[in-house]
């Protein structure tokens, strides 16, 4: 009796996973988990399987391990900073991840827990409190936010509310969400962020907030697609052009000088016919 994984794709006779030290290891790492829960893991290991292979036993049981005593602790760490994370949590952060492949946010096979451990970060269930910083480092009473957290936030107090430094902030947000190579420290995304955003000011692309905020959107979105940190250059060869209603083009200013030529004579004409 052969079976094939939906997910990573593997095919094995059901004595061969008995027989299989590592198959063994991933059936015994799931069974340790509820259904639903099982069901996502799995769902969300296959997010590591390479594009042109299966995912090995082996390396299925090496990220089920990964995570297993993080959640049988209920319980995540990322960063060196560990936070609540009830049954609920993991499913979510599960779920989320697979949707986010599924709406082309998700640059595949994944190399790490990194993803969905910042999404597990966030979580906010049912009568469960934002993480707060614990001067411990330790959950229980909630853990301090994340790297990538405390860089988002203060991408935002650099933005205030100007609009265009908003913008390239959303696009940063996005950008770092996907971990690429080469990405700021947490701490240097607002020194970076305000070079973008003076690049963009010295090549008069921050013009308009009625037309250009979604420009600047246009070329994040083609931006996710890299594969390391891209550079202000990038942005700006992927800002699609202004277009601006012909309604709201500026009339042609009219010609003076002519208009008085003709109303001079329009004057002599009639000063003819008066006579």
């Amino acid at each position: 009796m052969n079976i094939k994984c939906p997910n990573c794709g593997a095919v094995h006779s059901l004595d061969s996973l008995i027989n299989d030290a590592d198959a063994s290891a991933v059936l015994k790492a799931v069974l340790e988990m509820d259904v639903e829960l099982g069901k996502a893991a799995i769902r969300y290991i296959g997010l590591f399987r390479p594009a042109k292979s299966q995912l090995s036993w082996a390396r299925t049981a090496k990220l089920l391990n990964e995570l297993l005593p993080m959640i049988k602790a209920q319980e995540a760490a990322r960063d060196g900073v560990c936070f609540p994370a009830p049954t609920e949590a993991w499913i979510h952060g599960f779920n989320e991840t697979v949707n986010a492949r599924d709406q082309g946010r998700l640059k595949l096979p994944l190399k790490s827990h990194g993803y969905l451990l910042e999404i597990i970060s966030q979580w906010q269930g049912s009568g469960v409190p934002s993480p707060q910083p614990s001067p411990t480092g330790r959950g229980g009473e909630g853990g301090a936010p994340s790297k990538l957290r405390q860089g988002v936030a203060a991408l935002g107090e650099w933005a205030g509310e100007d609009w265009a430094k908003r913008e390239i902030a959303s696009g940063f947000t996005l950008l770092a969400a996907l971990n690429l190579p080469n990405r700021p420290a947490a701490q240097d995304m607002p020194v970076v962020a305000e070079i973008w955003y003076r690049k963009l000011m010295e090549t008069k692309e921050i013009v308009s907030p009625e037309y250009d905020p979604i420009r600047i959107q246009t070329g994040f979105k083609v931006l996710q697609a890299a594969e390391t940190w891209p550079h202000p250059a990038e942005l700006l060869r992927n800002l699609p052009p202004r277009l601006i209603p012909r309604a709201m083009l500026a009339k042609p200013a009219p010609d003076k000088e002519k208009g008085r030529q003709k109303m001079a004579e329009v004057k002599d004409v009639l000063n003819k016919k008066g006579k």
